[in-house]
């Protein structure tokens, strides 16, 4: 599912020619310090919500919906699940980074809790040359 989000070019940080296999090993480490969440329909895989903590120590969520089944909860009720987990270790603040431009995205996670506590002009450098903004959120649990 990665690959095929990662292959639309807009909406995650990971970009397509990444290293599966480095990817993989990674994901070792957020089995260790965080939380790694899947949603699936009829065994496929259609969702994927990742709690990890970066050096700078924030609780900081990736997530990603298959295209086709954007916009019917999915997200939502990955959200949700990460908020128990969060709660139950007693976790004050999940972070989150959004594009300026993935409206969906962001009006799920307003939906949710979130609010902008800053923007990064330029932070995020694409391979197509272009450079993007980045919108950094919190929710306060």
């Amino acid at each position: 599912m990665l690959e095929a989000v990662a292959a639309e070019g807009r909406w995650i940080a990971t970009e397509p020619g990444f290293d599966p296999e480095r990817r993989r090993r990674g994901w070792g480490t957020v089995k260790a310090s965080g939380l790694h969440l899947v949603a699936d329909e009829e065994g496929k895989v259609v969702g994927t919500l990742s709690v990890f903590v970066p050096e700078d120590g924030k609780y900081t969520i990736g997530m990603m919906v298959r295209r086709e089944l954007r916009g019917r909860g999915i997200g939502s009720a990955l959200l949700e699940a990460a908020f128990v987990w969060a709660r139950e270790r007693g976790i004050a603040v999940l972070h989150l980074d959004v594009f300026p431009h993935n409206d969906a995205a962001r009006r799920l996670y307003e939906g949710a809790g979130f609010v902008e506590t800053g923007y990064l002009a330029a932070a995020m450098p694409r391979a197509n040359g272009e450079v993007w903004d980045v919108i950094e959120m919190e929710k306060r649990l």
